[in-house]
């Protein structure tokens, strides 16, 4: 998948991906999988291992379509959708873009295991929406592990009057985890519901991944 970890990468094989772009897209729609603080029993995704605005000039990376991207900052909106401001890292010698001014990363000085890059044009990295099955595993780890959020109340409760997905995805796994409270196949309390998250294990896989688009 593009956006692999680069734990395992080489350092020539992280400079060869620091090139000039072709053609830079202004907005990337890519896996939500990436964009995971850690939260929700969901494991770290690269884009947000690699922020570094706090950091800055020294950064981290993630790779998408074989190239170096850092991550200086954004917002999520609930907790799933999430929207990423990155520059892509490029070798100083080639930089032809302008010069650094206010309020953008384009065009700073950044380093890199110990090599100074320039940085390229800002691209929004955008979650994409999750599969419907995947959002009803999230609903039951929102209920499970949601604290006050989901405190005192029982699932179907939850379901009606405290969770708003916001996504088409997610109002539709809504629905599908109220008609089987309806039929009583789902806990009523968040600790029937941790009960059943341990016994089922991880996420379900997608049958099919949604591709990144450029946009």
């Amino acid at each position: 998948m593009p956006g692999a970890t680069l734990a395992n990468s080489t350092m020539n094989s992280d400079f060869l991906a620091a090139v000039a772009p072709a053609s830079t897209p202004e907005r990337v729609i890519t896996n939500w999988r990436r964009f995971s603080s850690g939260l929700w029993r969901v494991p770290e995704g690269d884009i947000s291992a690699a922020y570094c605005a706090e950091s800055f000039p020294k950064v981290k990376v993630f790779t998408h379509e074989g190239r170096l991207f850092a991550n200086c900052g954004g917002h999520f909106s609930g907790p799933i959708h999430a929207e990423k401001d990155c520059y892509q890292l490029l070798p100083a010698d080639e930089y032809r873009g302008p010069e650094p001014r206010r309020y953008t990363y384009e065009g700073r000085e950044a380093a890199y295991k110990g090599r100074v890059f320039r940085l390229g044009p800002k691209v929004q990295f955008i979650a994409s929406d999750p599969t419907v099955e995947e959002w009803r595993h999230l609903i039951q780890v929102l209920y499970a592990d949601g604290g006050m959020f989901a405190s005192r109340c029982t699932y179907t409760e939850f379901l009606a009057n405290r969770l708003d997905p916001g996504s088409e995805n997610g109002r539709a796994a809504r629905f599908k985890e109220l008609a089987e409270c309806g039929a009583r196949r789902m806990p009523r309390t968040q600790e029937e519901m941790c009960h059943l998250l341990d016994r089922e294990g991880g996420f379900p896989v997608a049958q099919s991944q949604q591709i990144d688009l450029g946009l």
